[in-house]
């Protein structure tokens, strides 16, 4: 259907190849995706709105989501290409690491990946910035790019050092990061509030407080022609913040998938005492979360429903797994999940209070919240699903951490926080403190210090690689391994012809050997086997050196992973 006489195929008026360009050599090298549009069109009434400047006008955006770049085409009064210019150089265009972490350290703001953009009626740029990588990311965000006219206002930045303690307080402040993006010298001026005493002049000044409050420290700083910012920071006097920490488990302790883990927390605070004198009462102001994941680098991002219930007093009464006050969240999902009607039930019963559905204690009205964000948080506790990965939040110095069924999470984090009482007028601190638990199954690619052994692909491991033992003697290692409950070792291997032996040596090659296991060959790379053999247990955390033996064979093993059995 339609045409079937169609124009003649015209030239790109811009293209580039996967290498160097010869007519457009600003455009770089590397991968492509090639992005295009808008045409950028002046009012004078953008002078109002921030909208962008009559230079521009006429001119094409165009952009590269791989490379990355954002261009503009200067065309003339027929369209025709003049030339190509530079977006901004208040922007950097970077999704390369390093140069993120150096354009982070001066200050300067960051696109990674431009993948749409349209000029609004105000004449701003609203672009989509896809974020770091390829998938959901969590940096992906939607821009206002606005065009600022005059003298640009410096840039303010605080810190304070320390931040809270005991009366009196000595404080060092720090202009630290404060700049002008034209260069013009700032001059410095401190605040304490809420007095609006004037505290220095100085840049990093020093001073004093002597009454115990909650104070507010605010920094102005001043180009000197009519550029002003501020910078504000809290200062608490007269309390100091609690230290908290996991007596268990450890840092870099093993957990398993299915398996609930207790957790045990000391909490010591100057005003309060401590939780190993005063367990009843800072049991209730201990919290802790839990959260699981592939240990891909790619954190899921916190649900809307959670964060509003972690911001709210949602878990005084409730946790995931288990009853506190009120239910578990998790009975409460599996009571109503799917039912017509339940939802906005209990947003009403939230809003309003409710008494003797799930027993005695009743629950107190929440009117300071709206129906949208109840709705949230509810949807969120409906979705929990038993054996699902997820955040897990309970109270107390001690209790049960449900944990996910999730083989393929790799890693979990628990985070305590302790609020304490306070110390009148001062307010109360939050000491945190937080543990990387790591999967008793532990893939054989997360080794280091490998020598004559590679991580390669293989479809049918598990996670989709494994380490190959090249040469007789070829060695791995997996640090700083907590040993004390292990009683066997499980490795999943393959080989096809010739079999071999794998050594566990504690610490370095020629360390105590804690197990050893003889590996026959299973007929094929494909042909995955599952070996056990007892291991020695150690009081103390080491190194785990994994040693490949064979009798001259090369290219003779493959490890896909290595299990710690629990006694």
């Amino acid at each position: 259907t339609g045409s079937k006489i169609l124009p003649p195929a015209q030239p790109a008026m811009i293209y580039w190849p996967y290498g160097k360009s010869t007519q457009f050599p600003e455009l770089g090298e590397g991968g492509r995706t090639a992005c295009a549009g808008p045409v950028f069109h002046y009012r004078p009434s953008f002078a109002k709105t921030g909208g962008f400047p009559e230079q521009y006008d006429q001119c094409l955006l165009f952009y590269d989501w791989q490379r990355p770049f954002i261009k503009w085409a200067r065309l003339d009064k027929n369209s025709r290409l003049v030339g190509i210019e530079p977006f901004t150089s208040s922007i950097v265009i970077a999704n390369d690491k390093n140069k993120i972490i150096e354009a982070q350290k001066s200050g300067r703001f960051i696109i990674k990946r431009p993948e749409d953009s349209h000029f609004g009626p105000d004449g701003c740029l609203y672009m989509i910035d896809y974020g770091e990588t390829w998938g959901a990311n969590p940096d992906s965000k939607l821009l206002r790019i606005s065009y600022q006219r005059g003298n640009i206002a410096p840039v303010a930045i605080a810190s304070a050092s320390p931040n809270s303690g005991r009366e009196p307080l000595t404080v060092s402040l720090s202009s630290a990061g404060s700049k002008d993006h034209e260069g013009d010298s700032l001059s410095y001026e401190w605040r304490l509030h809420p007095a609006n005493k004037l505290i220095s002049t100085e840049a990093n000044p020093r001073f004093t407080v002597e009454q115990p409050g909650n104070y507010s420290v605010e920094l102005q700083v001043n180009d000197g022609r009519g550029g002003i910012s501020k910078a504000s920071l809290p200062l608490l006097v007269g309390n100091t913040p609690p230290q908290v920490r996991f007596l268990s488990p450890e840092n870099g302790d093993f957990f398993t998938p299915g398996k609930p883990l207790i957790y045990k927390v000391l909490v010591e605070d100057v005003e309060d005492g401590s939780s190993a004198n005063y367990e009843e009462l800072m049991d209730a102001r201990t919290f802790v979360s839990a959260r699981w994941s592939k240990g891909d680098g790619r954190e899921e991002n916190v649900e809307p429903g959670l964060a509003m219930m972690r911001q709210n007093d949602c878990f005084n009464c409730h946790a995931v797994g288990q009853k506190i006050v009120g239910p578990a969240l998790m009975d409460i999902a599996n009571k109503y999940r799917g039912q017509a009607g339940a939802i906005d039930a209990t947003v009403e019963r939230v809003i309003k209070g409710s008494s003797r559905v799930w027993g005695d204690a009743p629950m107190l009205a929440h009117e300071q919240l709206t129906t949208d964000q109840v709705q949230m948080m509810v949807r969120w506790i409906y979705s929990l699903e038993p054996g699902k990965a997820g955040m897990d939040m309970t109270r107390g110095l001690t209790a049960r951490i449900n944990v996910p069924e999730e083989q393929q999470n790799r890693v979990g984090v628990l985070e305590v926080s302790y609020t304490d009482a306070g110390r009148p007028p001062a307010a109360s601190l939050v000491g945190k403190t937080t543990v990387m638990l790591r999967n008793h199954r532990m893939e054989a690619e997360e080794s280091s210090d490998r020598t004559g052994s590679i991580i390669q692909g293989a479809g049918n491991a598990s996670a989709g690689k494994c380490l190959r033992a090249c040469t007789d003697g070829a060695t791995a290692r997996f640090a700083s391994l907590n040993l004390s409950d292990a009683a066997s070792v499980t490795f999943r291997v393959a080989s096809p012809d010739t079999g071999g032996t794998i050594e566990l040596h504690r610490d370095s090659a020629v360390g105590e050997i804690l197990a050893s296991v003889e590996v026959k060959p299973t007929g094929d790379w494909k042909n995955w086997k599952e070996i056990v053999t007892p291991i020695k247990s150690l009081e103390q955390r080491a190194d785990l050196v994994v040693i490949f033996r064979s009798l001259g064979q090369i290219n003779f093993l493959s490890l896909d992973w290595i299990q710690f059995n629990q006694q």
